[in-house]
């Protein structure tokens, strides 16, 4: 299972537990290179406004269905499926026969921003949450 189905997958398996779903998403949002957290369920339920005991519970789900792993206290591993860290990107090729399968290229997750940074047909807005630290904006409030 690639991350993109790995997504999907969330969608639909944690449609009944809201809470658990935002943890995972909180964890994949906050993980190192290689998918490493360093947080404590404290600063977790913090970051989400949430009760410690939704999270420790939220925390007990995802650990039984091994998407993410303790290493220590305050440190997790998230399952290699759920670190969006790189993949490959099918690329075009002039001239190759339509019958054989497409190239693809690795592809970095910091090379693709470094890609994308540079593209001026990207929008500033989204340039912007490229830079670590960036929240989207929210939207302005009609008058």
């Amino acid at each position: 299972m690639d991350s993109l189905e790995f997504l999907k997958w969330m969608a639909v398996f944690f449609h009944d537990d809201i809470a658990a779903l935002r943890v995972l998403l909180y964890l994949m949002g906050t993980q190192e290179p290689g998918g490493t957290i360093r947080a404590t369920q404290r600063q977790i339920a913090a970051g989400l406004q949430l009760n410690r005991v939704h999270v420790n519970r939220a925390m007990g789900r995802v650990y039984a269905l091994g998407l993410v792993h303790m290493v220590e206290r305050g440190v997790y591993q998230l399952n290699p499926q759920a670190s969006l860290r790189g993949g490959t990107i099918e690329v075009e090729e002039p001239g190759r026969p339509a019958h054989r399968k497409p190239a693809t290229r690795k592809v970095d997750q910091l090379e693709l921003i470094a890609d994308l940074d540079e593209d001026p047909t990207i929008p500033t807005e989204f340039k912007q949450l490229m830079l670590p630290g960036r929240e989207p904006r929210q939207p302005k409030a009609e008058g």
